[in-house]
């Protein structure tokens, strides 16, 4: 065995994070790398682009009912495109930030399922106006990711009603808080070197419980928003509501399910070590690389969803109702 496969060797047995310096050192010597990272960079930044573009159709249609009433909730949930695009690039150039970045990820989606919620619930005037509009008809639990087969025989269809609305209202305003807590709690054990990325499988980690919590808080966050979307499509037809569902739901299953897949690769050295760059510290830079386009594919479509004049559909229903009144 040569002196150089034997440091390589001895550098691919850490798993740690390595300093920008040290990653800058290996990129000068893989220049096809640094040529994706720049590509990288031009492509986040073409997401914020995007982003700011769309912001001044909202500002510049303030008018609008429809869009008058949700503005903030749109500026948040479209928010989540370049704020993963960003903390992802901001990984790739200085790797000790991982960890900040996946749990910034995790903390602001539970922020945007919130917003959905709430949004949609607006757009049919509010709690009190869902009630009433909706009153006799049925929602059901019975819904993915937790309970959509027969594992479920105590789920059934309740009753749209207030008691109802607000079980909802809390499966989602659970996430928006769990999810900062889990979030200050690793900070505080990744001070004090017990919380470390990759070893999320083994039973002694902090990281794996904490991971376990949050897995489960955004499950049921989840839950709620498609028992939300699939109770009220119907009536929201006219609003585009399923493209904005669309929207926010693939970015959160790529972003767990991706991030997830990657991991265990990185279990079975996949990618391989390369020098100072370990398994796990490849496996989630590869992942970042693809989530930055996956980010701006996900801003091209989320800005066709959104970008979208409400007033027609508001006067539309102004001038039914004015022809169902009789004449005087």
């Amino acid at each position: 065995m040569t002196n150089s496969s034997i440091e390589e060797d001895v550098s691919c047995r850490h798993t740690d994070f390595p300093v920008s310096i040290v990653l800058f050192s290996e990129l000068e010597r893989q220049p096809a790398i640094l040529g994706l990272t720049i590509a990288a960079g031009f492509m986040c930044i073409a997401t914020v682009v995007l982003y700011f573009v769309t912001l001044r159709f909202l500002y510049s249609h303030r008018r609008l009912e429809g869009i008058k009433i949700n503005k903030y909730k749109v500026i948040v949930m479209l928010g989540l495109y370049p704020l993963v695009s960003c903390v992802c690039m901001l990984s790739l150039l200085l790797p000790r930030t991982t960890m900040i970045a996946e749990l910034m990820i995790a903390m602001y989606m539970a922020v945007c399922i919130l917003m959905f919620v709430r949004m949609v619930v607006d757009y049919m005037g509010g709690f009190k106006a869902v009630c009433k509009e909706m009153e006799g008809e049925q929602m059901s639990f019975r819904t993915p990711p937790c309970c959509c087969c027969c594992c479920c025989p105590g789920v059934y269809k309740q009753k749209v009603n207030s008691t109802n609305l607000k079980r909802v209202n809390l499966m989602t305003l659970q996430g928006a808080f769990v999810r900062p807590i889990i979030t200050i709690v690793a900070l505080i054990l990744w001070a004090d070197k017990r919380y470390i990325l990759g070893e999320d499988m083994n039973p002694s980690a902090a990281s794996l419980y904490l991971n376990l919590i949050g897995a489960v808080s955004s499950l049921v966050a989840m839950w709620a928003m498609m028992v939300t979307f699939r109770s009220l499509r119907s009536q929201l037809q006219d609003y585009n509501v399923g493209k904005k569902f669309a929207a926010l739901q693939l970015t959160i299953v790529v972003v767990n399910i991706q991030g997830f897949l990657f991991q265990i690769l990185a279990k079975y050295n996949i990618p391989e070590c390369v020098r100072a760059l370990s398994s796990t510290v490849r496996a989630y830079r590869s992942n970042y690389f693809i989530l930055i386009i996956e980010m701006l594919l996900l801003m091209i479509f989320a800005r066709i969803a959104f970008k979208r004049k409400e007033e027609s559909y508001k006067a539309t229903t102004r001038e039914i109702q004015e022809k169902l009144k009789p004449a005087d």
